[in-house]
Parts: structure tokens; C-alpha cells; sequence
């Protein structure tokens, strides 16, 4: 034994943390085993030993080949079976790999360096696709919507290592042979050509004769035996079905042939967005874009090794910056996506967070802000214009965690979600990507190169909470602008029609649709709750991101307790702008009522004032005459009657129009002080509803 005085304690950690095998002893570094509760002692005969299987191990005294599909370590991200050291995705050796049990098929053991080269030669099985019997069209599968998972992703795409042992078991069935157990001779058997194409038949593939079979079984069998394995027939399954998608079909097909004319192939490459690969580790980092043109190099192409076997393998990273179904099916099958996470991709379910087979699914519902209104400094003054995407991530399982897929698309849901004008065309979506390669490739060294890449996985559900705390704080500035002016008084704001509705629109229609909008941004932040709380119930990912994850989950905490904040102000915006309405409605019409007011006392002292000349000059006006026809007036027969009648009304209007002004500007007075005393109080009371 390595350790033999180490405690019971050591070995439930050991378990409890799912180190079973070599592989994943010898994978741990000198702070991994400090924390297993190894001593100093202890830690050194354990680097040592993993020092010496590195060095020692040799290709023929290894055996990946009874690594089973489904076992600790198998899945997308790491080699499937026999490919651990050289496969595509994996960059470990294969000494590292080798039970803490013998295996006892040692001697069929035999080195994979030829398989690996198989592997990458996209021509040879893109010309076997070419040869073999007509496949669907790639349009047929691509675009089929109905039954998407039970008719296209698990009939055709469907290469987990579950469903390839499920399969191999079966043809192992079909020589006589016996299943003990899941990991036992069934899995670890040989099977011939006739059994292989019956195997290839299952899984979709049709045409291939059994010289071809012969011949694709002696490349990929360097013993020439005739016979492959499981790690062999995970390799021609997975390699066929890459190459189906590169196999077009000639403008001159048809779909029956009924004219008996062969049908004209033509290898061509699926048409697929961009894709952005980084390649890093501690101590380098490799960032490209994957074109059309290169996209089957890529499919077909294996990641970087390690320069020394001490160094981590390398972390890859693979982001599809559009939905393209092509493409996502092409990395469905080299990296064995499951289907229920492909589906979850392309159908956009909800924020969800799972664990399929040996590896991990997260599906964001993502909001973030429009590029035109991140880094503006008065982006409050315009309303807040948000986008949503969704965002789909595959991490590989334990031990290693070496692979994260990302995939970012619009959200087709989001028009139909989101209150007022939608901006889901709008760019943004993409921010957080940026942002995250910009990490990686920026400094020479970085705490999160160093990390495996459950950490970049949770790197992804970080900014995806940021994304949502930023949309928060957009509307909380904006909604401080709206309540200021909403309490300002009409009378203080622009006045003309465009500018009246203008005002009216900012502060009683927006604050109503932003209350509908942050409603769906506090279920989109439940959502990011929910998922978050089984990320951190999942035992099988690095304890170190326990801190991290609680950060995230109090971030989301703050966040909602602020949407619930924001959507209270929203109502109190809309009832202090409805005050304010009714407050300017009543000025109004004491205005109204004042100036009627005025009018009236401006007739009622006219008439006061001319009432008493309208008498005199009625009363002598009447031309009341004696019998003889003379005035019965004497003042009408007077000389100077009509002098003394103007100096009388004259004196009169002397004396009156004084007292009148007088009484006039004193009723103004008086006036003007209510006024002013109505002012107080209306501030007043605005005060202690501020306070």
C-alpha cells in the first residue's frame, strides 16, 4: 500500500469525493491530499507513486479497453475507452487510468496510437459514408420539429456512453457470450464484422457491406485479429455518424430513385456559425475561431497534450455564438452530448440546472442590456431597453473536468414576455462571452486557467446573475429620474401639447410598464435561484466552489429583494404622479373659479357705481308735465340744470371710484395671502410624504 497507516476517515473522503480508481489518485495535486487528510509523509509516497506510473507505463501494459462507457471519468471531455491518452478530447495518459484492480485481459491489451491517427482522418470515414447505401438528408433531420428527441436525437445522435454499451452488450449477446456484470466480459469482449454491422444497423447506418466493415475493423485493429472492442466500436460509431453530417447529397438526387441512377454524393462541410475555441491551462492559453472551413478539422481534430505528464490536462472550451441545429448535432456527437440536453438546447427550455450521465446541463434564461445603454453616463434619461437570450452549457463530469460547451441564441419566448417594446433583436447577448474569453487570454497567468472547468461552467451562471443585477440597477436609476419628476408640479415642467404628453407618458404610462417588466425579471431571477440551489446540492462538483456559489446565491438575493423594492416604486411613482394631477386639476379650477369670480365683482361694482346716475337720469327723464304742459320737475326748467346735473355726478364718481379701488385692492390682498398660505401647506404636506 501507498499509505498503509492512513485512517478509515481518509478512505470515506476518498469515497465521498468518488476517488475510485489510479486515474483519479494520481490525477490530485499536493494540496488535494493535504486535504484528504494525508499527512506530509503520506502526501510524498502518494506523488511519488503517481510520478512512477507516469514515467513507468508503458502502451502495452496498459487497460483503458475495460473502462466501460459510463464509468467515473467516461463521457464527453474525456476519451472514451481506449483513446485516453491520444483521443481528441482527453490529454492524460492512460497509465493514469488503470483500475486499482488487475484487469485480467492483460494480454489483449495493445497500444492506441494507430486508432488515434484513424481518428483524425476526416476523408476515410467521410469516404466510407460516400460509399455505403443513401443516408437521410442532413434537411430532413434538421428540420424535423415534431417528436425531436424520440425521432431525430436518440434515433440518429444519440452517442452517449450509455447507449454505446447498450449496444455493444447486445451484439456481444448475439455471439453467446454471457454478461456477468456492467464491467465485466461484456464489456470488455470482441466482436466481428457480422456483429458490428447489425451494431451499425441499431444506431441508424445502413449500406455498409461487410468488406467494409472488414476493412474499417483492420484499421482500427492494428492485431489484425479481425475483432474489435468496445473502445473501437465507440470510435467507428461516433467517427460515422460525424462523418453522415459531412456527407452532402449532389443537387442531382432524389429522394426515391426510382430511375435506377446511383445517387451522386459529395463531401461538403454543414453550413454552421462561428465557433470560439480556447484551449488553456496554468500555463498557456490558445484562443481560435472555427470557420465553415475548418469546422471538420475541428470535428475530426484532437485537443493539445500536455508538455510533462505533471501538468493538468487541458481545459477546452467550445462556444457557439448563434443556434445553428447543424452544428450543435456535430458537437452532440463528439463530445456524446445526452439528448435531453440537446433538446433542452434547441427547444429553450427554462432556467434549469441537471446532471445527465456523468456530466452537467445548465440552461440560462439570460436578460441583459442593450450595448447602447451599458456604458452611457446618463443612460437614466432614456428608458431602460433590454434583450434576452438563453444560454445552454455542457460541463464533463468528474474527475477531470476538462470540457465546457456554451451555446447563446436568442430567446424566442422574450417578445411575447416582455411588457412595452422588445428589443430581443438587439445586441448584448454576447457580452458575457467576451468578457469571459477576455479573462483567459488577458493575463499571463489566472485564477481561473488554473481551475478545472466546473469553474468556467460556474463562471457562466456568475455573469449570467451579474447580467441580471446590471438590468436592477438600470431600472432603479431610471425610476429615481421618473419619481423626481413626478413629483415636481405641472406648473414646473415644459409646457405645449408635445411636451404635456411627453411628461405624462414618462411619469404615469412608464412606471406602470416598468412594474410589469421587473415581474419578469424577478421570475427570470427565481429561476437562476432554483437552478443555483441544485448546482450546490450536486456532491460530485470541486468543494471549492461552495464559496462562490453562495456568493452568486446572496447576489441573487440582493437582486430580487431590489426588484421587489423597485416594483413598490413603481406603484408610489404612479399614485404621487396621480396626486400631483389632481393637485394641478384643482389649481386649475380655482383659477377658473377665480377669474369668474373676478368677472362678477367687476359687473357687481359697475353697477354700484352707475346705479345711482341711472336713477337720477330716470327719474329725470319721465317728463312729467301740469295741465298747461310744463315740467312738474323745477330742476328741468332750470337755467343751469344740466351744469349742476354733471357737477352732482362728477362729485359722486369723485367720491365713489376711490372707496371702490380701495375695496378692490384689499379683496386682491387678501387673495394673494390665502394663496400663499395654501402654497405653505400644500409643501408641507408634500414634505412629510417625502419624509
Amino acid at each position: 500500500a501507498i499509505a498503509p497507516k492512513c485512517g478509515s476517515a481518509v478512505f470515506r473522503r476518498l469515497e465521498s469525493e468518488r476517488v475510485r480508481s489510479a486515474a483519479d489518485l494520481a490525477a490530485l495535486d499536493k494540496a488535494d491530499l493535504q486535504e484528504l487528510g494525508l499527512s506530509m509523509v503520506e502526501r510524498g509516497h502518494v506523488l511519488r507513486w503517481a510520478q512512477r506510473v507516469f514515467d513507468d507505463a508503458k502502451p502495452e501494459a496498459l487497460c483503458p479497453e475495460n473502462v466501460s462507457p459510463g464509468t467515473l471519468g467516461h463521457g464527453f471531455g474525456h476519451a472514451p475507452a481506449s483513446r485516453r491518452r491520444h483521443s481528441s478530447e482527453m490529454s492524460v495518459d492512460s497509465a493514469a487510468s488503470t483500475r486499482l484492480e488487475d484487469d485480467e485481459d492483460l494480454e489483449l491489451q495493445r497500444p492506441t496510437c494507430k486508432l488515434d491517427d484513424i481518428e483524425s482522418q476526416a476523408g476515410f470515414w467521410c469516404g466510407l459514408v460516400s460509399a455505403a447505401a443513401p443516408v437521410p438528408r442532413r434537411h430532413r433531420w434538421t428540420s424535423c420539429t415534431h417528436d425531436l428527441r424520440e425521432t431525430v436525437l436518440e434515433e440518429r445522435f444519440d452517442v452517449t456512453p450509455e447507449r454505446v454499451l447498450e449496444v455493444f452488450r447486445d451484439m456481444r449477446r448475439a455471439t453467446g457470450d454471457v454478461d456477468s456484470h456492467p464491467g465485466g466480459p461484456m464489456a470488455s469482449g470482441t466482436v466481428g464484422a457480422v456483429q458490428l454491422a447489425e451494431g451499425l444497423r441499431r444506431c441508424g447506418f445502413v449500406g455498409i457491406d461487410e468488406a467494409t466493415l472488414s476493412r474499417v475493423i483492420e484499421a482500427v485493429q492494428p492485431e489484425q485479429s479481425g475483432r474489435i472492442r468496445l473502445a473501437e466500436f465507440e470510435t467507428i460509431l461516433s467517427k460515422l455518424k460525424l462523418a453522415q453530417m459531412f456527407v452532402g447529397v449532389g443537387p442531382e438526387d432524389s429522394d426515391g430513385d426510382e430511375g435506377g441512377h446511383a445517387l451522386k454524393r459529395e463531401t461538403s462541410s454543414p453550413v454552421c456559425v462561428p465557433l470560439k475555441v480556447v484551449d488553456y491551462s496554468a500555463h498557456s492559453c490558445h484562443a481560435r475561431d472555427v470557420s465553415q472551413w475548418g469546422f471538420r478539422e475541428f470535428c475530426f481534430g484532437h485537443r493539445g497534450k500536455p508538455a510533462s505528464p505533471h501538468e493538468p490536462p487541458q481545459i477546452r472550451w467550445v462556444h457557439l455564438t448563434d443556434f445553428d441545429l447543424t452544428t450543435l448535432l456535430c458537437l452532440a456527437v463528439k463530445y456524446s452530448l445526452h439528448p435531453l440536453g440537446v433538446e433542452d438546447t434547441i427547444e429553450q427550455c427554462a432556467t434549469k440546472f441537471d446532471h445527465v450521465g456523468s456530466n452537467y446541463f445548465a440552461a440560462v434564461e439570460q436578460l441583459c442590456l442593450v450595448e447602447d445603454q451599458c456604458g452611457g453616463t446618463e443612460s437614466w434619461r432614456l428608458p431602460v431597453r433590454v434583450a434576452g437570450y438563453h444560454v445552454s452549457a455542457f460541463c464533463s463530469g468528474p474527475p477531470l473536468f476538462d470540457t465546457v460547451i456554451t451555446v447563446a441564441q436568442p430567446d424566442g419566448s422574450f417578445a411575447s414576455d416582455w411588457p412595452g417594446a422588445p428589443r430581443a433583436d438587439a445586441a448584448g447577448g454576447q457580452r458575457w462571452a467576451d468578457k469571459l474569453r477576455q479573462r483567459l487570454t488577458s493575463a499571463h497567468r489566472s485564477r481561473l486557467r488554473e481551475r478545472k472547468a466546473d469553474f468556467l461552467f460556474y463562471q457562466v451562471i456568475d455573469l449570467s446573475a451579474d447580467d441580471l443585477q446590471a438590468v436592477i440597477r438600470a431600472f432603479a436609476a431610471r425610476l429615481v429620474f421618473l419619481e423626481a419628476g413626478a413629483k415636481r408640479r405641472p406648473s414646473q415642467r415644459q409646457q405645449g401639447p408635445e411636451a404635456s404628453e411627453r411628461t405624462r407618458r414618462e411619469h404615469c404610462s412608464e412606471p406602470a410598464v416598468c412594474r410589469q417588466q421587473l415581474t419578469v425579471v424577478m421570475r427570470r431571477i427565481r429561476g437562476l435561484q432554483r437552478a443555483l440551489r441544485h448546482f450546490r446540492a450536486d456532491a460530485d462538483l470541486s468543494a471549492e466552489l461552495a464559496g462562490y456559489l453562495q456568493d452568486v446565491a446572496e447576489h441573487l438575493d440582493e437582486a430580487h429583494e431590489d426588484a421587489v423594492s423597485l416594483v413598490e416604486k413603481c406603484a408610489r411613482i404612479m399614485e404621487e404622479h396621480h396626486r400631483a394631477v389632481e393637485r394641478h386639476d384643482e389649481t386649475l379650477r380655482q383659477r377658473t373659479a377665480d377669474r369668474l369670480n373676478n368677472t362678477l365683482f367687476a359687473l357687481t361694482a359697475g353697477t354700484f357705481i352707475f346705479a345711482p346716475m341711472q336713477f337720477f337720469a330716470g327719474v329725470y327723464g319721465m317728463n312729467f308735465v301740469t295741465k298747461d304742459g310744463s315740467p312738474t320737475i323745477p330742476e328741468l326748467v332750470s337755467e343751469n340744470g344740466y351744469l349742476y346735473f354733471w357737477l352732482g355726478v362728477l362729485g359722486y364718481l369723485s367720491v365713489v371710484l376711490p372707496l371702490s379701488a380701495w375695496w378692490y385692492l384689499r379683496i386682491q390682498r387678501r387673495s394673494a395671502e390665502d394663496a400663499e398660505e395654501f402654497e405653505e401647506k400644500c409643501r408641507a404636506r408634500c414634505g412629510d410624504e417625502r419624509v
